[in-house]
């Protein structure tokens, strides 16, 4: 993530991607070109700044602080890198190629804020309205789907996808039947991976011993995408995805993975739920130490999936990570209380009881836009 430049700079969402594909066979462009095509202020994310560097989609109200960045690494990192992005762009395919694209929408570096401004937003009536850049309330709407998108859109998720450092994703993504490639459930999944990414690389032991993960499960997995990533990105890793009924967007998905280079063969799908990994456990010789090295992974789990899995992973010393959902109010506090809030105010507040509970090591969140239950919970355990 880019750092701010004397204080006064903002990408966003801080998920700019500088550099990702950086070969040393790239041809840089000169600062001189860039700084003609970047200095203009428009509309949108840029409104406001004095200064806007349109590759980087970030702004700046310090000409000094401007040109900084313009001489800077991270900066020439995204110019160098523009053209093999290009290219690429050019070979994606027509789930993603448009030929009334231009380089720049292709090859600029991910803004949630500009990518979901103007989009389709959640509505609970028939009014219906948009997403608008700068402003952080309103959500995607959920029925939003890739080929649903602007062509300047679809360029702008294929960058996302391309540089997300996930094998195969985009040409998944590119393969899939597009029935089934909602933006906000693609956007959700990646940006949980990289949390599950960020915890797997955490210490476990003050520094000095890094974690080691050797199994995930998957619980309640659903359309089971976050798990695939984590099978893909991790090869040597097993990902048991566990839930009561396979969704045909789950076989779907592995398909488009296996015919874009990807085999997955370290993902199983069980039908079950919780009780296969306590059996499994109460049957063991050693059931303490049963799944040594594993993360219990529980995103959008129904009702009490959600604690139910945290304390298993914590009685069998795991690594674990939650993305809360439905969560029910007796399971976190005295019956005695009545919660008369706001829905968005009750799950924080239930979510803050999980966290007063399983005194977690990491609380994190998903930008609000994408979902309205981002809100991240995580430990890499103890035994990990």
């Amino acid at each position: 993530d880019m750092k701010p430049e004397d204080g006064d700079n903002n990408n966003n969402n801080n998920n700019i991607a500088y550099g990702s594909l950086l070969r040393s066979t790239l041809i840089s462009a000169s600062a001189d070109n860039n700084l003609n095509r970047t200095t203009k202020a428009a509309d949108g994310a840029q409104a406001g700044w004095q200064y806007w560097c349109d590759p980087c989609s970030v702004g700046f109200n310090k000409l000094k602080s401007y040109k900084e960045h313009l001489a800077g690494k991270r900066h020439k990192a995204v110019i160098a890198e523009s053209e093999a992005l290009w290219e690429a762009y050019l070979k994606s395919g027509p789930t993603f190629y448009d030929p009334s694209i231009a380089q720049i929408d292709a090859t600029r570096a991910w803004s949630l804020d500009l990518f979901i401004d103007g989009l389709q937003a959640r509505s609970r009536s028939s009014i219906k309205h948009v997403l608008v850049s700068g402003v952080p309330s309103g959500q995607i709407d959920p029925s939003l789907r890739l080929c649903d998108l602007p062509p300047s859109k679809r360029a702008a998720l294929w960058r996302y996808l391309y540089t997300s450092g996930i094998p195969c994703l985009s040409f998944m993504v590119a393969a899939l039947p597009q029935h089934y490639v909602r933006v906000k459930e693609l956007l959700e999944s990646v940006e949980t991976f990289m949390h599950v990414e960020r915890l797997m690389k955490r210490s476990s032991k003050h520094g000095q011993k890094a974690t080691k993960i050797s199994h995930i499960y998957d619980i309640g997995c659903g359309h089971g995408l976050v798990g695939m990533l984590c099978a893909a990105s991790f090869p040597h890793i097993t990902v048991h995805a566990i839930d009561r009924v396979p969704r045909d967007s789950f076989q779907a998905q592995r398909e488009a993975f296996v015919s874009s280079g990807c085999s997955l063969s370290n993902l199983s799908f069980e039908a079950g739920d919780l009780s296969i990994l306590r059996n499994r456990i109460e049957s063991s010789s050693d059931g303490h130490h049963f799944g040594e090295h594993s993360l219990m992974l529980c995103v959008h789990g129904c009702k009490s999936l959600t604690h139910d899995s945290i304390e298993m992973a914590i009685r069998q010393n795991w690594a674990w990570l939650s993305l809360p959902c439905c969560l029910q109010a007796e399971n976190h506090i005295s019956e005695k209380t009545s919660l008369k809030v706001t829905d968005q105010m009750r799950f924080t507040m239930l979510c803050g009881a999980i966290v007063a509970k399983y005194e977690p090591e990491i609380v994190t969140t998903i930008d609000s836009r994408i979902t309205g239950r981002g809100i991240v919970i995580a430990s890499p355990g103890k035994g990990t």
